[in-house]
């Protein structure tokens, strides 16, 4: 786990083509509904961790603001 140099995090766009080529696939009976169901879910996973860290940035953001007006 020490070495994620080589990792790529993916951002919300890319979760957004992913689940729809997913769902195109699925349409087309190239892969499963299991497998959509779980690429489904780890979007959404990912999609609140995306909303959280920039809910985490903009209360940074601000309480650096509120420290420089004191």
């Amino acid at each position: 786990m020490n070495n994620q140099t080589n990792k790529k995090i993916l951002n919300i766009e890319e979760a957004a083509t992913i689940l729809s080529e997913t769902l195109e696939d699925v349409a087309k009976r190239k892969t499963s509904l299991k497998r959509a169901r779980t690429i489904s879910r780890l979007a959404l996973e990912l999609s609140k961790i995306t909303e959280i860290t920039n809910l985490k940035n903009r209360v940074e953001f601000l309480e650096q603001a509120l420290k420089k007006r004191r």
